[in-house]
């Protein structure tokens, strides 16, 4: 056999076993086996062709660093959909499998506007009996003593948002603005001195 059929042989050699190597866990060793052919592939066609035609020498190693990475990639294209890419890959979570605190965000949604009174001290986070269940609340950051009257005006993930309750406004939970002005009227609750 002439060293040319060897070279094309030797490729297509390392070409399966490239393939095999994707799809059967062996540790490296079709790996070796794969570079062992790609160094004889190289062998031979340089026996071949480079004292004749050096030019279909390179033609070839091009056309080898084309078709081999090439290989790898469909391989790794056509892996996940094997069934041993079906078990080594696992399937990506659901939007509700991987959010938290759904069930009870929704249960704090349903307590916005409702009153109720602080357990403990929110220092701003802190315990408050709203609608018969202790809640754990935070204030929007102000200190709030327990037995302070407060509102719920949201609900973020495992806690409810509260704000005290104004003795002269009305009791309603505050709309959401993209673009809110700061309130320059109303003094700070604490020093910054």
């Amino acid at each position: 056999m002439e060293y040319s059929t060897w070279a094309f042989l030797l490729l297509a050699v390392a070409v399966c076993l490239l393939i095999a190597e994707v799809f059967i866990p062996t540790g490296g060793i079709i790996s070796i086996l794969a570079t062992l052919s790609i160094l004889g592939a190289v062998y031979s066609a340089w026996q071949a062709w480079w004292s004749s035609s050096p030019g279909s020498f390179w033609a070839f190693i091009g056309g080898m660093m084309m078709v081999l990475p090439a290989t790898i990639v469909v391989a790794f294209y056509f892996w996940p959909s094997t069934p041993m890419g079906k078990r080594a890959i696992l399937p990506e979570p659901q939007p509700h499998e991987v959010a938290s605190f759904v069930e009870q965000e929704e249960k704090y949604r349903g307590m916005v506007g409702k009153v109720g009174e602080t357990a403990t001290s929110l220092n701003p986070a802190g315990i408050a009996n709203i609608d018969g269940q202790r809640v754990h609340c935070q204030s929007e950051g102000m200190i709030l003593d327990a037995g302070t009257q407060v509102v719920v005006i949201s609900a973020r993930g495992n806690r409810v948002v509260v704000r005290k309750v104004d003795a002269q406004a009305s009791i309603s939970p505050p709309r959401p603005t993209l673009h809110q002005a700061p309130e320059t009227d109303s003094p700070l609750d604490f020093d910054l001195s």
